[in-house]
């Protein structure tokens, strides 16, 4: 079930939201509550999961972070352990069970890879995408906002357990503000919000982790994944797919960082690069175009599962989706299954790409 609740906004705060979560929160004193990263944790959910478990302590509720997918991305990796994060990963409901109160951040909706325990309550959803939204005791969603980090650095900002400069509030602050910087593309669709937010935590940052965890390089892993989707690599108009083939689960990022490469040709302003990952198909969604909404996009192209979770969904410039093999997962001969994957996710991209459809038609064999 959805809803949407009071404290649910499109702009900026309302007077008194922090306080409300405080109130909320402090509902659930000395209670175990989880902090549930959905999908591979990246810089922004990091960040709030850290801040929303300092929330949490303030209001003398016992928190721990964990997420469903494994930490990816190298550059994530490294900020978990240059701050000292410490998560657990959770694959199975009974993991859970320990908990009684569940927080979302980051997210609107539990991670579709795992089913929660009848007797977890969702209390709080902190979020700024666009997207159906679970029901909870608060719930805050702002989607014109860059990142939900900027969300939390306005609680921060507000008085509910604010940054004094202790050790602590470095590691807080520094994980916002990376979160803030990478949703946002280092600031080139960072709204006045946004810059208000990390104009609050830069100075409270630990600037040697922030140097150490930015700097933007390439693994041997990646560029090979870019150099399979060059390959493949199919154009219709300014829409372009490719086919990356089978990606590692850890490195899972190097496929978004394949379709980020190919957005960057001159006569493009969609792309989508996806893969076989594990179980999965796996694949990234990057636009420039106003016309193209990553989250009406993939639902379009990919529709729900049986119990009305999208398989894919996404912000304004930038989406994902995972479609599961189930059974067909374990079958022995990988390339075979492969090719199965390639040809469905191409067919229904052409149900939303009609030149795709063309296209395909074009370069079928003869007799198919």
């Amino acid at each position: 079930m959805t809803k949407a609740d009071s404290t649910t906004a499109e702009g900026g705060d309302k007077p008194g939201r922090h306080a409300e979560l405080e109130r909320v929160l402090r509902s659930a004193a000395g209670e175990p509550l989880v902090v549930l990263i959905g999908g591979h944790p990246d810089p922004d959910a990091i960040g709030c999961a850290l801040a929303h478990q300092r929330l949490c302590e303030h209001a003398g509720v016992p928190a721990t972070i964990a997420h469903v997918l494994p930490v990816s991305h190298r550059q994530n990796r490294a900020l978990v352990k240059l701050l000292g994060i410490g998560m657990v990963q959770v694959t199975h409901p009974a993991d859970l069970e320990r908990f009684a109160h569940l927080s979302l951040v980051d997210a609107s909706a539990p991670d579709p890879s795992i089913l929660l325990p009848a007797s977890l309550r969702i209390l709080t959803v902190v979020d700024h995408h666009r997207g159906p939204v679970v029901e909870a005791a608060f719930v805050d969603v702002r989607p014109t906002f860059g990142a939900s980090s900027t969300i939390y650095a306005e609680y921060l900002a507000a008085g509910f357990a604010p940054l004094d400069g202790h050790r602590d509030d470095a590691r807080v602050a520094t994980a916002l503000f990376f979160g803030i910087q990478t949703d946002t593309d280092d600031f080139a669709r960072a709204t006045a919000a946004d810059f208000a937010a990390a104009a609050y935590l830069r100075d409270r940052s630990d600037s040697d982790v922030l140097k150490r965890v930015g700097r933007r390089t390439v693994g041997a892993t990646a560029m090979s994944v870019v150099s399979r989707a060059l390959a493949d690599l199919m154009v219709v108009r300014d829409f372009a797919v490719a086919a990356v083939g089978e990606v590692a689960l850890a490195d899972r990022d190097t496929i978004g960082a394949a379709a980020d490469y190919l957005l960057q040709r001159e006569d493009l302003d969609t792309v989508i690069a996806f893969g076989l990952v594990g179980d999965k198909i796996d694949g990234s969604l990057r636009t420039n175009s106003p016309s193209v909404e990553p989250q009406t996009f993939l639902g379009a192209a990919f529709g729900v599962d049986r119990d009305g979770r999208a398989f894919g969904g996404g912000r304004a410039d930038k989406g994902a989706f995972q479609l599961p093999l189930g059974m067909l997962s374990e079958a022995g001969d990988r390339a075979t299954l492969w090719t199965l994957a390639r040809r469905v996710v191409l067919h229904r991209l052409a149900r939303v790409v009609p030149d795709l459809a063309h296209e395909l038609e074009r370069k079928a064999p003869p007799g198919k």
